[in-house]
């Protein structure tokens, strides 16, 4: 059975996970950097590092494709690592242009400090989520709506949709719609989904393991249990 690698530095696997397992019968090994979370706070030259590393090891653990769910790290990486990846390399993106697709007006782009980069496309807001991931971690519901509330208050009225551009933002997307009950909201999931499900075929008997790893490969322990459940 094929075996996918899913590289993040925390929770923001989760989704990823479960949204590729409804996609294609698959293995699954989720590789966590958490010692360089959140990993939007790297810089690029590291981000390039960390990625190439991971995919290195997750192909010697005999992974067929690797998937970048932190979109920091698909941001820098996918590009310069396609051309000479071992596997199968697929990104997570913010989902701005799909999500411009749904709007006459403008697009409120979420994420890290990479969402800057979208503020020059057309009808693109970018608004950085820097504390985003840390309370995505501690998993408080109340304070993640009220950070998002916070974070966006001066832009209310000004867009029409939401695009997720962070992996975190996916397990949370309910929050978003908390606040935005009337906002369509994208998450960087559906595009590598559609992508894996298009090339690898979902059987409905079909069902993989899951096996959650540090940087070194190693057996991550308790911490992420819940991945396995």
């Amino acid at each position: 059975m094929l075996t996918i690698g899913i590289v993040d530095d925390g929770i923001g696997a989760y989704p990823t996970l479960n949204k590729l397992r409804q996609s294609a019968p698959c293995n699954f090994i989720c590789m966590i950097y958490d010692q360089k979370f959140p990993l939007g706070n790297c810089h690029g030259g590291e981000l390039l590092s960390i990625g190439s590393a991971a995919v290195a090891k997750l192909s010697e653990m005999g992974c067929d494709a690797v998937v970048l769910s932190s979109v920091a790290l698909s941001s820098r990486c996918f590009k310069p690592l396609s051309s000479s990846c071992p596997v199968e390399l697929f990104g997570c993106d913010a989902p701005v242009m799909h999500a411009s697709t749904y709007t006459a007006s403008n697009v409120l782009v979420v994420g890290d400090r990479f969402v800057t980069r979208a503020q020059n496309l057309p009808n693109v807001i970018a608004r950085e989520m820097r504390d985003f991931p840390i309370l995505a971690e501690a998993g408080d519901e109340r304070e993640i709506v009220k950070y998002i509330s916070d974070s966006v208050e001066s832009l209310y009225g000004q867009f029409d949709c939401i695009a997720l551009a962070n992996s975190s933002m996916n397990m949370y997307k309910h929050c978003f719609s908390r606040v935005f009950p009337n906002v369509q909201i994208f998450d960087s999931l559906e595009g590598v989904a559609r992508r894996i499900r298009k090339k690898y075929k979902k059987l409905p008997k079909d069902e993989g393991s899951c096996a959650v790893v540090n940087a070194d490969g190693e057996p991550f322990g308790e911490k992420y249990a819940f991945f396995l459940e």
